[in-house]
């Protein structure tokens, strides 16, 4: 008898771990929810896996979104670690770009962040390389040799090498290498060749700083989860920032390529749920417990950057465009020194997590005022978490509306006000301060607490259209399951428009092809599907950021016709992104040869999901009293949700799953596509209209 076979995804968030399984046979899905373990996420992944009802030899693959890489930056906690630069370059993180937060006339006092590797852990060596990658002087192995010796003596066990001009030639880092691992056998080592191929010196020097940092605690966690799945011979594959996945052994040596794992398997699944909808321009909303992820979507696919910022920390890494904000479900709300309401950034998180979750929490969340509001009821989960109102009550008087001189209602009306506020003012930073008016895009709604709040965000920017996805509580880990394998490599070749040299620059794309073809085959694909894609990074001659534009050829067939469409191509993008371009006055550049390969792998078609707490009927199941902000206490029904197609619905409403609910706000309709997805529309009547 034949199992079937399940794809499994498990994505860790801050609250809650959510795992969802899909048969590859049938698209059936079953979906668990279970509270996060941040002392050891991997607890938490084996427990996922441990809740599915699933047989050994059932699951053929583990697609994992996790926050371990985040949360080491933003917290420290990565490995200490030494540095090892060419001569003359010791105060390079020191010096970084010379900048600091802000305008200049605002400043009055800013204290530096600390360096990832502090002065006295960085060793010059000499040797050194031109700006074509030519050997100007060997390098100095007996220094490198010095170099190694002290940091083993010092117990530092993660070592980063960061050489001059070592993108166009990596032989003396590689040799470095050697030579450190010949001394320190122990250590994790990593070069900036290997982590990003590409010129200015302080990104790639500390995004390498970083990747070594991350090395040794991703290793242990990624060996932890495998040998969860050793026994059964199940494949680990990790979703990266760049919205791809890879095999768990790749981002063992590259793991600072997974620091926006999590938020980035959001905006894939957003994007896969809203182009089945039809929807193929939106603004992406993953509401968690702790935070909330946003992204700006065109044409169907989410806008990639070639570097970003993690905390203080800016990245050569390719991810996702997006924005994070500090407003969630156990986003606490408090009062400044004078009686000022505020909403985050500090989260309860799930232990203890809301004051309703009876666990010792007592600071006020925005989970709290949504139940003393009735906008949810007394279970989370389908039962997993049992809420107390009168608990969330209490405190949301003591805290909050006494000091205020309010009543509890419009104390919960402001937390959630608030919070909304916060939430569009990132929708804003991903569109209006770049050119695009949000009125022009649907909201898809996810997470745990996308659809509770998404008439209100809607509401607040003139949203005609929300889109909910089905067990939107676990879109994080279902867009896992919708992710490609990806590779990325890059050449940096900067010419101008007017000498450009084509037969380089194709040598130089052959060079990428071939990097990416090869790791492809390491991690045990590339020989299927695999699709090898062009890019180019142009700017303006001076500007200091390139724009990454398409190459509409086939990578070995470069000619002036096609470097001359991808020009006009970024001329047009910059145009559209900045509000003007220079075409015709001012020349261009190009400065990087960029090469993706994406192994295509097949998504199951969507079936039923297998939720513990669902009927899948449009029925009315009960009623309970939900306050509106403008209209007071309602008597509103509460609906559970349908698979399918289902006929529109007036609001006010309120519509609930395991995962998540979804409150339909009075002026608003609902109906549930054929996809099962809930689609909400403003000021539409009862037949569409």
């Amino acid at each position: 008898m034949t199992h079937a076979r399940w794809r499994v995804a498990v994505d860790t968030g801050g609250t809650f771990t959510d795992v969802v399984a899909v048969e590859e046979a049938t698209g059936k899905r079953v979906v668990r929810k279970l509270a996060s373990t941040p002392d050891d996420p991997s607890a938490a992944f084996a427990a996922a896996l441990d809740a599915l009802p699933l047989h050994s030899g059932d699951v053929s693959m583990v697609v994992h979104g996790t926050t371990v890489a985040t949360n080491a930056i933003l917290e420290a906690d990565y490995a200490r670690l030494g540095l090892i630069v060419t001569e003359g370059y010791r105060e390079m993180l020191e010096v970084g770009r010379q900048t600091v937060p802000g305008d200049f006339g605002d400043i009055t006092w800013w204290i530096k962040p600390p360096r990832v590797v502090p002065l006295e852990l960085v060793r010059e060596v000499g040797g050194r390389l031109d700006h074509e990658g030519a050997e100007l002087r060997a390098l100095d192995e007996q220094a490198v040799r010095r170099a190694a010796r002290e940091f083993r003596a010092l117990g530092i066990g993660a070592v980063a090498v960061s050489m001059i001009h070592s993108y166009r030639n990596p032989s003396h880092e590689e040799r470095a290498r050697e030579l450190v691992l010949a001394e320190h056998p122990d250590c994790f080592v990593s070069i900036s060749a290997d982590v990003i191929r590409e010129y200015r010196e302080y990104e790639r020097t500390l995004t390498t700083c970083l990747n070594t940092g991350l090395m040794p605690g991703l290793s242990a966690y990624v060996g932890r989860l495998e040998a969860r799945l050793a026994d059964e011979g199940v494949q680990l594959l990790i979703m990266k920032s760049s919205g791809g996945v890879a095999a768990a052994r790749e981002l063992v040596e590259r793991p600072v390529g997974a620091v926006l794992s999590g938020p980035a398997a959001g905006v894939v699944g957003a994007c896969a749920a809203a182009s089945s909808a039809g929807h193929d321009d939106v603004l992406t909303l993953d509401m968690g417990g702790t935070s909330t992820d946003i992204a700006l979507v065109s044409g169907g696919m989410p806008q990639l950057l070639s570097e970003g910022r993690i905390d203080v920390y800016d990245l050569k890494v390719p991810m996702i465009d997006m924005t994070a904000v500090g407003a969630g479900g156990g986003s606490i709300a408090w009062l400044t020194g004078g009686n000022a309401l505020r909403v985050g950034p500090r989260s309860a998180g799930s232990v203890p997590g809301p004051v309703a979750y009876g666990r010792g929490g007592e600071e006020l969340t925005v989970t709290d005022a949504n139940l003393v509001l009735g906008r949810i009821g007394s279970t989370l989960a389908g039962g997993v978490v049992e809420l107390d109102r009168n608990l969330a009550l209490g405190a949301l008087r003591d805290r909050v509306a006494e000091p205020l001189g309010l009543s509890v209602e419009e104390a919960a009306a402001g937390v959630l006000e608030l919070a909304v506020a916060n939430i569009t003012g990132g929708i804003r930073v991903v569109s209006v301060k770049r050119g695009r008016d949000p009125r022009d895009y649907a909201l898809v709604a996810s997470g745990g607490a996308g659809p509770l709040h998404a008439c209100l965000i809607a509401g607040a920017l003139g949203l005609e259209t929300v889109v909910v996805p089905p067990s939107p509580g676990a879109s994080s880990a279902a867009g896992l399951l919708h992710a490609d394998v990806r590779v990325d490599d890059i050449v940096t070749d900067v010419q101008q428009e007017d000498t450009l040299d084509t037969e380089r620059l194709s040598q130089a794309l052959a060079k990428a092809s071939a990097r990416v073809s090869e790791t492809l085959e390491q991690q045990g694909f590339g020989l299927g599907e695999a699709r090898l894609e062009g890019f180019l990074d142009v700017r303006y001659v001076g500007q200091a950021y390139e724009l990454r534009v398409p190459i509409d050829a086939a990578l070995d067939a470069i000619t002036e016709e096609v470097l001359s469409r991808a020009l006009d191509r970024f001329h047009r993008t910059h145009e559209e992104r900045y509000g003007y371009s220079y075409r015709g006055r001012e020349p261009v550049e190009i400065v990087n040869a960029v090469v993706t390969g994406l192994e295509l792998l097949a998504v199951p078609e969507p079936g039923p999901a297998l939720g513990r707490a669902s009927t899948w009927s449009m029925r009315e199941t009960t009623q309970r009293d939900v306050y509106f902000a403008g209209s007071g206490w309602v008597e509103t029904a509460v609906y559970e949700r349908p698979p399918a197609t289902a006929g529109h619905l007036s609001g006010p409403a309120i519509i609930e799953e395991y995962d998540a609910t979804t409150v339909v706000d009075p002026g608003w309709t609902v109906h549930a596509n054929d996809l099962g997805q809930l689609v909400l529309a403003r000021g539409a009547t009862t037949d569409g209209t």
